[in-house]
């Protein structure tokens, strides 16, 4: 069977997409997203998105990549989404789709390389790319749970800790460059190799804010005794599914229960508007996070590991 890889065109998106929706059960896509993506990736050289296509032209694999570039540091490369049509697992489609993605980073500079790959139940297909990668002399990172929450289940909200109010982001829709400094900072202490928002404020605005996946009514900013404190945010599917993209805290403002009780309003919030499922990622050196969502009732649905190795 003849597969060629190449690059993702823009009339590939309506049979990508429920590739790709199909093989990431847990997480939040739209076609519209993927449009939109793929409009931005035609003027950023440092992503790039593939396909495996058969002979009669029918998308049968997908892999996202991008070049992660920050003042100081070495390049790095991470290559995640991987997705391929269940007929075509195991037969060297993961391996040609790895291949042409680590080519093309290298190219961009990259000098590690880095692979997404989860348990069956978040990436169908996962098992198989994470043998790929070892035999490709990939070595395991950094780990995440994977967590879930039927929002029938949430518990009551607690009190609001005193001097607390709570804004959505769209009520900073004339200047929200407040979100941004507080999704900057915190940022920067997240756990994991490649973090935090980006670091400056146009490609914030235009990568965040401006995503057709960012729900800003969901979405809330923490205000104590009036200062912007704390950020919880949220993408979702506008229908029946949301995801936590950021939740945190300005460092001198921590140990308050702040984060938490955001994050519990903007999820009850979520349910008074429909939505019917929750879900997160959270490294599994993030205590912090990892209790307060076990607190809101998150359960575990798998782990996702970065695999890394050099390049060349």
């Amino acid at each position: 069977m003849t597969i060629q890889i190449r690059a993702l065109a823009r009339d590939d998106i309506p049979a990508a997409f429920p590739l790709v929706h199909a093989a990431f059960p847990s997480m939040v896509l739209t076609e519209e997203a993927m449009l939109w993506r793929h409009d931005r990736e035609q003027t950023d050289d440092d992503r790039r998105t593939l396909v495996a296509v058969d002979r009669s032209g029918a998308v049968v694999g997908f892999v996202r990549t991008r070049a992660h570039r920050r003042e100081g540091e070495e390049t790095s490369g991470i290559t995640y989404l991987m997705s391929v049509d269940p007929a075509h697992r195991g037969t060297g489609v993961e391996d040609r789709l790895l291949e042409a993605a680590e080519r093309g980073l290298v190219e961009a500079g990259a000098v590690t390389l880095r692979v997404a790959a989860a348990d069956e139940a978040i990436q169908h297909g996962g098992p198989e790319l994470r043998r790929v990668l070892e035999e490709h002399g990939y070595e395991r990172s950094e780990s995440d749970a994977i967590l879930g929450l039927d929002l029938k289940d949430l518990p009551d909200l607690p009190p609001a800790p005193p001097g607390a109010e709570l804004l959505s982001w769209a009520d900073y829709e004339g200047d929200p460059r407040v979100l941004y400094d507080i999704d900057r900072i915190t940022g920067e202490d997240e756990p994991g190799p490649v973090s935090g928002a980006p670091q400056n404020y146009a490609d914030w605005y235009r990568d965040i804010w401006e995503h057709p996946l960012s729900d800003l009514d969901v979405s809330l900013v923490l205000l104590l005794d009036g200062t912007p404190v704390a950020i919880t945010c949220y993408v979702s599917d506008g229908d029946t599914r949301l995801e936590s993209s950021m939740t945190g805290t300005l460092r001198e403002y921590r140990g308050r229960g702040l984060a938490g009780h955001a994050k519990a309003v903007a999820l009850h919030r979520a349910r008074d508007r429909g939505f019917a499922r929750a879900f997160a990622g959270n490294n599994l050196v993030n205590d912090p996070m990892l209790a307060i969502n076990r607190k809101l009732g998150y359960r575990p649905l798998g782990t996702e590991d970065l695999y890394v190795r050099p390049a060349g």
